[in-house]
């Protein structure tokens, strides 16, 4: 058997969303169990809903270890802010946010804190432009190729032999705005911010006092796109939306709707309204596994194994397909400009529920089969992983080999 076929099978089917891969659910919220505001659930979409069945969880158990994991983090004091963090930011907040994919949410910690969205964003402004323009446009324009270097870097357009980047760093998302498609810039910033608000089943707004002067690398990055015929229209309309995009106002409950409607294959769990098709989630999730944390990508993916997305604002979303979607925030962040907690937090609870993507799907102990175009077909027994041989998977305690976290 070829095994490289087999591991991409099972990478592409734990993308697929497909039925035989992935336990989708389709139905409204069934509980709300802690960390919002009373009402902070109202719906601003009402269609009619479609029959779903539960994510397999034990509520009462999820919500123990979200809390667990913050009381646990409290203590933790590493990394530094951003520099530009926007007026108010509290250095000390820490939030945890699940959203599953049958509706129904957890929280703890400081969960009615305010954030920008910043680079965040960028996973769902790259969805609207796939659902406009095509998977197969975007990735021709943009490209996904890892830079491998900082998120703002200059260098990652010109050292390579290929000028295209990746739709979750800096050049790449400023492209990207500029082939959101609308009559004009408003048309355009509210076509995106609309997205936002339907993922996130509430309507969301930039937050004014947030707006900064834009920093000269951000218009060296958008000039060095337009240079490269990857960047089409406006420099400065281009650059302005993307800014916009940035300082969009949430909460991490609000953010793990959005993700959780990544982790549904474009259904919005609560409303039960699609609102991305099948190919865009795919192409989305994949841009995630490969930029979705900058440098630290591969790091990421090895030890946690879902795709995510940070910002500089502190927060983290990463989403587990046909699960749902985990967000922390905190606004300390590592060199890398990811949150030092958020990322730990994530971590923890994806190891105690064995979420890892190559975990689940060795876990499912299926049988993958594949069919190429140049007649290569076989059937790829996945095999199982008893978690109860791994010693101390628990909360709080130490990896094997007694390694601890670190981001």
């Amino acid at each position: 058997m070829n095994i490289g076929l087999a591991v991409l099978a099972l990478v592409l089917c734990s993308l697929s969303l497909l039925g035989g891969c992935a336990s989708i659910a389709e139905v409204p919220a069934a509980e709300q169990v802690s960390g919002q505001e009373p009402g902070a659930a109202a719906a601003v979409l009402t269609p009619p809903m479609e029959a779903r069945s539960p994510v397999d969880v034990d509520a009462a158990a999820l919500q123990r270890d979200v809390e667990a994991v913050v009381a646990d983090l409290q203590s933790n004091h590493d990394g530094k802010m951003y520099s530009a963090a926007v007026k108010g930011a509290n250095p000390d907040d820490l939030a945890i946010a699940v959203v599953l994919a049958d509706g129904r949410a957890f929280g703890a910690g400081n969960t009615t804190a305010r954030f920008p969205l910043m680079s965040v964003s960028k996973p769902f402004t790259y969805a609207l432009a796939v659902e406009q323009r095509g998977a197969a446009f975007m990735l021709e324009r943009i490209g996904v190729s890892a830079t491998g270097l900082p998120y703002n870097a200059v260098a990652a357009g010109a050292v390579r032999r290929s000028t295209e980047q990746n739709p979750m760093v800096n050049a790449g998302a400023i492209a990207t705005h500029s082939y959101i498609e609308g009559a004009n810039a408003a048309d355009k910033s509210r076509a995106v911010i609309d997205l936002y608000s339907r993922m996130a089943n509430r309507p969301l707004s930039i937050e004014e006092a947030w707006r900064a002067t834009p920093r000269a690398l951000t218009f060296t990055l958008a000039y060095q796109m337009k240079a490269a015929e990857r960047l089409v229209g406006d420099v400065d309309d281009a650059v302005n939306r993307y800014l916009e995009s940035n300082i969009v106002a949430v909460r991490v409950d609000e953010l793990a709707q959005m993700g959780a409607t990544l982790a549904s294959g474009g259904i919005q769990p609560v409303s039960g309204q699609r609102v991305l098709e099948h190919e865009t989630v795919r192409a989305v999730l994949s841009a995630m596994i490969i930029a979705g944390m900058y440098e630290d990508s591969g790091r990421w993916w090895v030890r946690v194994g879902v795709p995510a997305k940070s910002g500089v604002s502190g927060a983290i979303v990463a989403v587990v397909p046909g699960w749902g979607a985990i967000v922390a925030y905190s606004p300390r962040l590592d060199a890398a400009g990811n949150s030092v907690r958020a990322a730990i937090a994530i971590e923890r609870l994806v190891d105690s529920w064995g979420l890892h993507s190559m975990d689940r799907m060795m876990e499912a102990g299926r049988t993958v089969s594949v069919s190429s175009d140049i007649g290569v077909t076989g059937a790829f027994p996945s095999p199982r992983i008893e978690y109860r041989d791994w010693p101390n998977r628990g909360l709080g305690l130490s990896r094997p080999g007694g390694a601890a976290p670190h981001w």
